[in-house]
């Protein structure tokens, strides 16, 4: 389970937390930048789906490593600073280290499952990880229906998003497709809440992994980018509390 989405709202509402606090003008692409850092870490499901065919176990050893450790951030971050040319891009990159820093976080505390907050220093036998949750386990059920979840939380981030743009006036040619999108999470929600009680866990993972990885990820992306404005418009908003 990752709950995406959920990490997606949270970087809507830190980024616009950040605004209505700063003392400064945060600027769009970097408030832009921090919600997208909210959701890429779990780009690593792409590595684990084409794992998990031949090692189930290393593809899960591989969620919550590379893309969450704090060494991969830093140098994400510095290659980005470093490389913009512009103050603009230096405030993307900023916010997406700031936004896949604040995942990582929620991450440690969340989901019942460890970090690999050092990574690749675990690889040379040194200590990297960080599991708050080593002596948790949960019935197949409710494993399952974390999972389910990630579609209510996809549903949640496109609610959202929704709302920010009918607010502003922005990105509305998309918000028809953003709504059926939304129907959709919807749908399965609900189908998946029905399969967490008739596949067991492994089957479950499988049908759930690939649609995932395949379909609703990936979508998650492509709406993130196509809503830049709605999110870079964070940034005009009048200074307020959240």
């Amino acid at each position: 389970m990752s709950q995406s989405g959920l990490h997606g709202v949270i970087g809507l509402y830190g980024a616009r937390l950040v605004r209505g606090n700063a003392v400064r003008r945060v600027s769009g692409p970097a408030l832009f930048g921090f919600v997208l850092g909210n959701i890429i870490p779990d780009a690593d499901f792409f590595a684990l789906g084409l794992t998990y065919p031949f090692n189930g176990a290393l593809a899960r050893a591989m969620h919550r490593s590379f893309t969450h450790s704090l060494i991969t951030i830093a140098v994400i971050t510095l290659i980005g600073y470093l490389a913009a040319r512009s103050r603009d891009g230096k405030g993307l990159a900023i916010g997406l280290g700031a936004g896949m820093l604040t995942h990582v976080f929620f991450d440690i505390f969340t989901w019942f499952s460890g970090v690999d907050l050092l990574w690749p220093l675990g690889l040379f036998g040194l200590p990297s990880k960080i599991n708050l949750w080593a002596n948790v386990h949960l019935p197949t059920a409710v494993n399952n229906l974390l999972g389910a979840a990630d579609y209510l939380c996809f549903g949640l981030f496109y609610l959202y998003l929704a709302s920010l743009a009918r607010r502003r006036g922005t990105d509305a040619a998309f918000l028809p497709l953003l709504k059926r999108l939304t129907a959709l999470q919807w749908a399965f929600t609900a189908l998946y809440a029905v399969l967490s009680f008739v596949l067991s866990g492994g089957l479950f993972e499988i049908a759930h992994y690939a649609m995932f990885i395949l379909v609703f990820f990936p979508i998650a992306l492509y709406v993130t980018f196509k809503m830049r404005r709605t999110i870079e418009a964070i940034a005009e908003e009048t200074p307020f509390a959240a």
